[in-house]
């Protein structure tokens, strides 16, 4: 971590540990690909089957805050990026090839109108991305700042609020906006119950 880094919320990044195992080109051996968001972009890093040579592509989306990049696993092609920009602001990138071209998402997560006792809220950020149930296929989901929980039934096209969730009447005290890291209160992780669909 550089100094500028310190004190900031940390980018989420696979590890060697458990990085994903993904198809290089038609027809191609499995191999790891570790998927790295930053500050500075992000950054594919594919490694062989043993994982002693190593090629990095990137950076991709050169000057963004990359929060997630996250492959869907149950096709194997599609990837998509939490990035904000200063002219964009936060807004979520596709790709349906590896990574190798990105599109923005035309709908991405956004608030709608919200009790006014509650206030109005804005998104700054999508921190996290998670596929859906492997019953689910084009099923995603989206963890933001401020915290919200978000839906897409398009393969990350368009994106709808979980009403459930972030009109629930316990949500202000759940959606604490004035705690959290540096960068703000969030919905870190979202998790979906690999037995359960319905379940997260």
């Amino acid at each position: 971590m550089n100094k500028a880094d310190r004190g900031r919320t940390p980018r989420k990044a696979s590890s060697s540990k458990d990085a994903t195992r993904a198809p290089h080109a038609a027809g191609a051996r499995e191999h790891v690909m570790l998927m790295i968001g930053t500050r500075k972009g992000a950054f594919l890093i594919h490694g062989d089957q043993g994982r002693r040579t190593w090629r990095m592509d990137g950076p991709h989306f050169l000057g963004h805050i990359v929060n997630h990049v996250m492959l869907d696993q149950r096709n194997g092609n599609t990837m998509l990026a939490a990035s904000k920009t200063g002219h964009l602001g936060p807004t979520i990138f596709r790709s349906t090839d590896l990574g190798r071209t990105w599109n923005e998402v035309p709908n991405p997560p956004r608030f709608g109108s919200l009790p006014e006792e509650w206030g109005q809220r804005a998104i700054d950020y999508t921190f996290s991305l998670t596929p859906g149930h492997p019953s689910e296929p084009g099923v995603w989901w989206a963890g933001t700042s401020p915290p919200g929980l978000f839906r897409s039934e398009d393969d990350g096209l368009t994106w709808a609020e979980v009403e459930g969730f972030n009109r629930h009447p316990m949500f202000p005290k759940w959606g604490a906006f004035n705690v959290g890291t540096p960068d703000g209160s969030m919905l870190q992780w979202i998790t979906i119950d690999p037995r359960d669909a319905a379940h997260m």
